[in-house]
């Protein structure tokens, strides 16, 4: 499932989908298969924040996800409107958090929901695609800006090591704050 290729060799935009596609296929991958090692530490440092915004805010997401269209590219355009366009903008939590939820919306569903099972056979391969496509226009397009005055994917790695190093009691609280945000900001919206 590899990602559209970049229209120009564009260092960023490539680097740029080389995480989307590392980490959303990492998301989607198949039952029964071992994980591929990340391919960049920027997508090790994604890999290691996810589940924990992830299982703070299932029960949340879940139930966005169920409200909302159930197409995964929608709900992911809205949450980039919901999350980006509104000030501050993009920040690291930020970022973090809505390729969180991408990945989230391309988990296997439980056994237990075989026509869920069924859909998500059938779309996720699509749907990744889509994805990788849609946060890269997002990132290296819209917030090309943003992302090179922070110091790009170099940059966010920094940002992590600094804030691990500072300790758990440091990082969870910001990417909580961010994430309450997003959910405040999505609920006075609908």
């Amino acid at each position: 499932m590899p990602g559209p290729p970049p229209a120009k060799e564009d260092p960023l935009e490539l680097r740029t989908l080389r995480l989307l596609t590392d980490y959303l296929e990492h998301c989607a991958r198949r039952p029964g298969r071992a994980p591929r090692p990340p391919t960049s530490l920027e997508a090790a440092v994604v890999r290691s924040l996810a589940p924990q915004i992830q299982e703070q805010y299932q029960l949340s997401w879940t139930r966005y996800h169920r409200l909302g269209s159930g197409d995964r590219v929608e709900l992911v355009a809205s949450a980039i409107e919901k999350v980006f366009l509104h000030p501050p903008g993009p920040d690291w939590g930020r970022v973090v958090a809505l390729l969180a939820f991408a990945g989230f919306l391309l988990e296997r569903p439980p056994t237990s929901h075989p026509w869920a099972l069924k859909n998500w056979e059938a779309t996720v391969d699509q749907d990744c695609q889509n994805l990788v496509a849609l946060l890269c226009a997002c990132l290296t397009g819209q917030h090309r800006a943003w992302l090179e005055a922070h110091g790009g994917w170099d940059g966010f790695c920094r940002f992590f090591r600094v804030t691990r190093s500072c300790g758990r009691e440091v990082m969870a609280p910001f990417l909580l704050s961010c994430l309450a945000l997003i959910i405040v900001i999505y609920w006075f919206k609908n």
